[in-house]
């Protein structure tokens, strides 16, 4: 017969166990993969009012997504098959419509575009991906209360 204390230490050892193997709430879960294509329901409604291309996937590994729908925040981070400068001008041309307002852009080789909508504020970096392509983070925050 083992002694209680024992009994309730293993009982605590193995919740933390089970614990850490449970996968965050603030990812998208994904069967099989660690990336989710651009143009698939999960991505669009999870991120509602940020452009994504259709040829990019969303490395669900490296975001945080909290919310959803168009009262986002976190970060997505995407593997896109467009290059650097066609990113940048997807951006500039897409952000818009989606009703963000442009705050500042810097074009280089790792081009970083500033908005605003609303109460939130959104930065797209992007540079040159690893073999082709480019990887684009886009982090969304709130806006700091006392600067609006």
């Amino acid at each position: 017969m083992l002694n209680p204390s024992i009994k309730a230490m293993s009982l605590m050892l193995g919740l933390i166990f089970v614990s850490a193997c449970s996968m965050p709430a603030t990812t998208i879960p994904t069967s099989g993969g660690q990336t989710l294509a651009g143009d698939s329901q999960v991505v669009t409604n999870s991120y509602a009012d940020i452009p994504i291309a259709a040829n990019d996937e969303l490395a669900v590994d490296k975001s945080l997504l909290l919310n959803t729908g168009e009262q986002w925040i976190g970060r997505a981070v995407l593997k896109s098959k467009q290059d650097t400068v066609q990113a940048f001008e997807y951006y500039m041309t897409n952000m818009p419509t989606h009703g963000w307002i442009n705050i500042t852009s810097v074009q280089s080789e790792i081009s970083v575009l500033s908005y605003e909508k609303g109460s939130r504020v959104a930065t797209i970096q992007i540079k040159k991906g690893t073999l082709r392509g480019s990887q684009i983070s886009v982090t969304v925050s709130p806006r700091d209360a006392l600067a609006q």
